[in-house]
């Protein structure tokens, strides 16, 4: 027989039972329905976490700093591994690595006009800042020659203070100020600006070091919303000018008189002679980009065996994930029980349609019809129920995932910007596809067993059958 006009025929005997055929497609809609609502759920939470991590701090990023090996006493393996330029090179030479900046940190007192307050100030390489997720809202970001300029998180305008304000903070008053409340500020107010940094060299010695506001960095609560960034060159002046602005060294070596070093809650003196690092040209930390979330675990993995210590977002993910994967595995187990129901009901539906069509079956066995068409036409009537059952069992998930988030919104994510609100229900188109190709092959599986039964039938019996 011609394989269209088996699925004629398929269709015909499907609509002669039409309270049946219905029943039991409304059996494959709703477990269609349930799991992929089920690991819409399990998806929706994953990406929710994921997105929640990407607003505080990029997943492709990686902060190196330096590595200690320690005994189980405590006591430190060897010498550790310094953050100094041959470091910046061997991290460079990973694969996977796209950007590399080593950095300095200072922190201090600043001014900005008549405001006082503290900053935290960075200082990276301004050529590979753009290729570091550096974004800038207003302004511009670093770019090479750049001297004395900054670019400012877009938080920072709220650690400067006038004198009222810092007297409600001495006296406790802001503590306690609802943050709802709070006085918005603009951070385009900083654009152009000059900014003063206060560093200090011992009781009496302090010195201002002023920079312009060049740019407000993107993002409001993510990493550098609270931090400002400057040419590496202009902190390590700063750094070096609090240090004493001579060269910082490890155990003698430089002719003078000891140095006293702490190590394991003990002060020991150093001899003159010994060996010793010259570390003042040591970076505080260094800032490392991937490609993709993946090469940062592997890139991750490898800094650490190379004796560093680092620490990225995408470290905290792959928790997530194998949580979410946990989550996804309950909930699909779930709604693959209720498909297993309907697929009974699709095998149940077919081997009664049998018993009500075996003197037909016999008919067509006797006029020319072959086991494979009396296997195909079987087998095509289930996969129709499978189909429809799963086509509008995924109309009905797109629904109910709606009607999910639509609650979890108004409900969970009250109050926040529109543009913020996440859902808890996604479906992805690979999981529409899943789920209406699963559900086929569920009708297909269910009746195979009806299929072959039909195919034993004896053509004369089948005839004689009333």
């Amino acid at each position: 027989m011609n394989k269209l006009d088996l699925l004629k025929l398929a269709r015909q005997n499907l609509w002669r039972r039409k309270l049946r055929t219905i029943l039991t497609v409304l059996g494959v809609l709703i477990g269609t329905t349930s799991i992929v609502v089920m690991l819409s759920l399990g998806i929706g939470l994953r990406e929710s976490q994921r997105k929640s991590m990407e607003s505080w701090g990029s997943l492709t990023m990686i902060r190196v700093q330096q590595g200690m090996a320690f005994d189980n006493e405590g006591n430190p393996l060897g010498e550790a591994k310094r953050l100094n330029d041959e470091a910046v090179a061997e991290i460079k030479a990973i694969e996977g690595v796209i950007a590399v900046s080593p950095a300095y940190d200072v922190g201090g007192e600043a001014r900005l006009g008549r405001k006082r307050g503290g900053l935290q100030l960075i200082g990276i390489d301004p050529e590979v800042m753009d290729q570091l997720e550096f974004k800038a809202e207003q302004g511009r970001l670093l770019k090479k020659g750049d001297r004395n300029v900054i670019v400012v998180g877009s938080q920072v305008i709220y650690q400067f203070h006038d004198e009222s304000e810092r007297r409600k903070m001495e006296r406790g008053m802001m503590m306690y100020e609802d943050p709802r409340s709070r006085q918005q500020k603009d951070p385009a107010e900083m654009l152009d600006q000059r900014l003063s940094m206060i560093m200090q060299n011992g009781p009496e010695k302090k010195k201002n070091y002023n920079f312009m506001v060049v740019g407000i960095l993107e993002g409001e609560r993510n990493e550098h919303s609270y931090q400002a960034y400057a040419p590496i060159d202009d902190i390590k002046k700063m750094r070096d000018f609090t240090r004493g602005g001579s060269t910082q060294r490890g155990i003698g070596g430089s002719g003078r008189e000891a140095v006293l070093l702490a190590r394991s809650g003990k002060t020991v003196a150093a001899k003159k002679g010994s060996s010793s690092r010259d570390t003042a040209n040591d970076y505080s930390f260094i800032l490392v980009r991937t490609g993709k979330v993946e090469q940062t675990r592997e890139v991750s993995k490898t800094i650490k065996d190379k004796g560093y210590n680092c620490w990225s977002m995408a470290d905290s993910l792959e928790g997530i994930e194998k949580t979410s994967r946990t989550v996804q595995a309950v909930l699909g187990g779930i709604g693959a029980i209720t498909l297993l129901v309907a697929a009974l009901g699709i095998t149940n539906t077919m081997i009664m349609s049998i018993y009500e069509r075996t003197k037909e079956i016999g008919i067509m066995k006797v006029i020319g019809a072959t086991f494979t068409d009396i296997h195909t036409l079987f087998l095509a009537e289930a996969g129709m129920i499978g189909f429809i059952g799963g086509l509008f069992g995924l109309g009905l998930s797109y629904g109910v995932s709606k009607i999910i988030n639509h609650l979890f919104q108004n409900y969970l994510n009250r109050g926040m910007p529109a543009e913020e609100m996440m859902s808890i229900s996604l479906i992805p188109s690979w999981l529409a596809l899943f789920a209406l190709l699963f559900s086929v092959v569920i009708g297909l599986v269910a009746g195979l067993y009806p299929a072959h039964r039909a195919v034993r039938l004896s053509p004369i019996r089948a005839i004689r059958n009333e």
